[in-house]
């Protein structure tokens, strides 16, 4: 970036200045926006803030959400499993509930589900605190089956995606700060499940995992046939279907969830009994090459005593998993080469996502 860094002084070359502030958190560089022109259109530069984001360590944070509106939706970062930070970063916007949509690039996008004069959504940059609300949803919020955030660093833009039926999908742009409308492909089936939460993005595309419900099975303790994984690509604006690995076959595991593990895309399984319930037992695959099928590697394998589970909320980039089981405490499972340890978490709220940034 030719961004010229001229000081009254001239003690370093701009080269020089350049390092050094791409070296410095987010809140630390907010400061020096004031020390001349040419800082100021450095730090305000997409080409620097990427750059700086990308050299920040991985960190992996635990968001809070209250019931009912009672606190704000917050997040804390957390390094070795009991010990959390005790800087809290919290979005001040009233609300019944806030979910979250997605995060990527160290912006987190955010849904106020349950407003009553506008359907919600922001854009939140914890590391300098600030938000953006997004304009008016163009659709019923409440016929949306999904939705994805994520940013494409080649036209330096973040998007967010809502799926409304099988066969119409909404984006917004960022740089447009506006919302079009779009023709999607029967890649999506009207009676697939969207299973997880959150939107993973991978290598510049945004991933959901669903199932397709056999409705006969309704009310028995487990209802999933098929499953499947999909991605969008934030660049060419396409759905693409994502190949599991060869052994898992159909009506025979359910996917949790998935993740971005170090870069890779994750995905959490569970073989299913007789009756079609999940197993105790859990599998984590990772997808070593992107979009090359036969690169998925079974990362891990652990049984949890016989107790079910009941749905995968992380994997987070310090070889943790965090996974809840029906009527208990979240367990964490941890993994270092051979060694697995799988214990409470006690200090985890009973509402709570997992995010890595």
């Amino acid at each position: 970036m030719e961004i010229s860094l001229n000081l009254s002084e001239g003690i370093l070359p701009s080269e020089i200045i350049e390092d050094i502030l791409l070296r410095l958190d987010p809140k630390s560089l907010i400061r020096f926006k004031c020390v001349s022109k040419s800082w100021l259109s450095l730090l305000n530069d997409p080409i620097f803030m990427y750059t700086n984001h990308k050299r920040q360590p991985l960190r992996t944070f635990m968001g809070h959400n209250h019931p009912g509106g009672s606190g704000p939706f917050s997040i804390r970062s957390y390094e070795n499993f009991d010990q959390f930070s005790s800087q809290v970063y919290k979005f001040h916007v009233k609300a019944k509930e806030i979910s979250l949509v997605g995060i990527d690039n160290g912006v987190i996008c955010l849904r106020e589900p349950f407003n009553d004069n506008d359907n919600c959504f922001y854009l939140w940059n914890p590391a300098i605190q600030k938000y953006k609300k997004l304009p008016p949803y163009p659709c019923d919020l409440f016929i949306d089956r999904m939705y994805g955030f994520g940013y494409e660093p080649l036209t330096n833009d973040f998007k967010m995606v809502g799926v409304t039926s099988s066969e119409e999908l909404i984006v917004y742009s960022m740089k447009r700060n506006s919302w079009k409308i779009m023709v999607l492909s029967n890649l999506i089936s009207d009676d697939m499940g969207f299973n997880n939460n959150v939107s993973v993005v991978v290598n510049g595309s945004i991933h959901w995992s669903f199932c397709l419900v056999n409705t006969e099975l309704i009310g028995q303790n487990c209802v999933y046939v098929t499953n499947t994984v999909v991605a969008f690509d934030l660049n060419r604006e396409e759905f693409k279907h994502i190949k599991y690995p060869s052994s898992l076959k159909d009506n025979e595991f359910c996917i949790y969830g998935i993740s971005n593990l170090c870069g890779c895309l994750c995905m959490v399984t569970s073989q299913l009994l007789e009756n079609l319930s999940p197993s105790s037992c859990i599998e984590i695959w990772v997808m070593k090459e992107y979009g090359v099928f036969d690169s998925w590697n079974k990362y891990l394998y652990v049984d949890l005593i016989n107790q079910p589970l009941y749905r995968q909320l992380s994997v987070s980039h310090n070889e943790t998993a965090y996974l809840l089981c029906p009527f208990m405490m979240p367990r964490r499972v941890r993994w270092s080469n051979s060694n697995i340890l799988v214990y409470k978490s006690r200090r985890v709220p009973t509402l709570f996502i997992l995010v890595s940034m």
